[in-house]
């Protein structure tokens, strides 16, 4: 009885650990923030759960707070906002995000952008590509920049969910002054930040 009761035990082990490796490698993991690029909206050192699966449900939306890897040899990663969606015309002109030739009503009060870097020219995004700033729009680097870039869908690890030394769901942080939303925007605006 005392072998049985020990099989169990090592079955319970191995069934939590099996399930704590799915979580992570299909679901979601921890992510520490590097950096201030997203602050005040979300400061260095805090900890959150990225969800890796909701964009294997739906693509990202604009406003949505996102972990992708960078393209060069580093693999770092980065948090930043989503702003430009595939197949859309993007241009930064006198310090604000236009979309298809229109002013882009944003969600926050975002700075006022002191360069447009190279989406001072309109370009469309292709297929699968992203256009992401970041909130601390004049202290960081982000698709404005040759380092950075435009991002690819394969690239991105998933959306920031859960700010765990708060247990606060990130579409809830408002480091800003909130403004009318943006029609077109998703009902859950987020944020984060390397």
């Amino acid at each position: 009885q005392q072998r049985e009761i020990v099989i169990q035990y090592v079955l319970k082990f191995v069934g939590v650990v099996l399930l704590a490796f799915l979580l992570v490698r299909f679901v979601c993991f921890s992510f520490t923030i590097q950096g201030d690029s997203m602050s005040p909206t979300i400061e260095r050192g805090e900890k959150h759960l990225v969800n890796r699966l909701i964009y294997q449900i739906k693509g990202p939306s604009r406003y949505d707070v996102v972990i992708f890897k960078s393209d060069d040899k580093n693999g770092n990663y980065y948090v930043k906002r989503v702003i430009g969606l595939p197949g859309e015309k993007v241009q930064i002109k006198d310090g604000e995000v236009y979309i298809d030739g229109d002013k882009l009503k944003e969600k926050y009060r975002f700075p006022t952008m002191e360069n447009g870097g190279l989406a001072l020219e309109e370009f469309t995004l292709s297929e699968g590509e992203y256009f992401m700033l970041c909130d601390n729009r004049n202290e960081c680097e982000d698709s404005r920049n040759a380092n950075v870039g435009n991002v690819m869908s394969e690239n991105i690890v998933g959306k920031a969910w859960i700010r765990t030394n708060h247990f606060t769901l990130v579409n809830r942080i408002n480091g800003f002054e909130q403004k009318h939303a943006d029609p077109s925007a998703s009902p859950t605006a987020s944020a984060a930040a390397n």
